[in-house]
């Protein structure tokens, strides 16, 4: 469609302010601490576009703004390349839901602030521009054309794989449901959007592209590319939250260490290899 362009430029701007805001942006005071509704004291941020959110959120928010900042300008870079250019197509699927992802938890897991409307915009232009690029594959459906009569059991597994891996966040839902706590990591906020994301979204559409794939379809073939592009995001982004939180001086577990760090990172690269591989086939 001739306005996803548009729409990517607009929001590569608008992610340039949250990030640029997010990381830089200080106010020069020091952290506070405060009580939550459950009677726990948490330690907020207190510097910054951030100063309300907890020193773990913060941390990772900030990790998060520099990974995104240089996924908006590779989108940037893709979109001002001729629109024939299908590889670049794929990638930037990928890269549009990367953004979508982050403006999600900026609006629905950030502290109200200053940029709150930035967020609300960058949510919904991600939104209709992921949208927008992939009825456009679709109707193409170049993919699906080059690899017709092609499984690819492989990826198909490995999307499996990468879907379930969400199911790790059952380690904090279970105990907090069955011995009615709040969740262990709920600090100064009223739920935890990734979870929600997590478990709602990602994994239903990861299961059903890899469903799609094992059958043939087109939707299977012209999704995949996109959904690999996004894991190597996760993998990258990842590893900017826990460099950002440890700077900070928050202290992360071996076991929370090793299964929501590593493991991503490992998901990732194999994502990387695999999205290669994939994307030698179009034309």
């Amino acid at each position: 469609m001739k306005a996803t362009p548009l729409l990517c430029y607009f929001l590569v701007a608008l992610t340039l302010v949250s990030t640029t805001v997010g990381l830089f942006y200080s106010t020069g005071e020091e952290r506070f601490s405060v009580s939550n509704i459950y009677g726990e004291t948490i330690e907020l941020y207190g510097d910054g576009i951030y100063r309300y959110n907890s020193v773990l959120k913060a941390g990772g928010n900030k990790g998060t703004d520099l990974v995104m900042l240089f996924v908006a300008l590779t989108l940037a870079f893709l979109t001002a390349r001729r629109s024939e250019d299908r590889r670049s197509r794929y990638i930037r699927g990928g890269l549009l839901a990367g953004l979508l992802y982050y403006s999600a938890c900026l609006v629905f897991g950030v502290t109200f602030n200053g940029l709150f409307l930035v967020y609300v915009l960058q949510f919904s232009t991600s939104l209709f521009a992921l949208i927008f690029l992939i009825i456009d594959l679709l109707r193409e459906g170049h993919l699906a054309r080059v690899l017709a009569g092609k499984r690819l059991r492989g990826t198909a597994i490995f999307l499996l794989v990468s879907g379930g891996s969400v199911l790790v966040w059952l380690e904090f839902i279970i105990p907090a449901l069955l011995s009615r706590q709040p969740l262990s990591t709920i600090e100064v906020y009223t739920t935890e959007p990734t979870f929600v994301l997590d478990l709602a979204i990602v994994l239903p559409v990861y299961v059903g592209c890899a469903i799609s794939l094992l059958r043939q379809r087109v939707l299977g073939y012209e999704l995949a590319p996109v959904l690999l592009t996004f894991i190597t995001i996760i993998g990258v982004t990842v590893i900017g939250q826990n460099v950002f939180q440890s700077a900070l001086g928050v202290f992360i577990p071996f076991r929370q260490l090793l299964g929501l760090v590593v493991s991503f990172v490992v998901l990732g690269a194999i994502a990387t290899f695999l999205n290669t591989r994939l994307l030698r086939y179009v034309k």
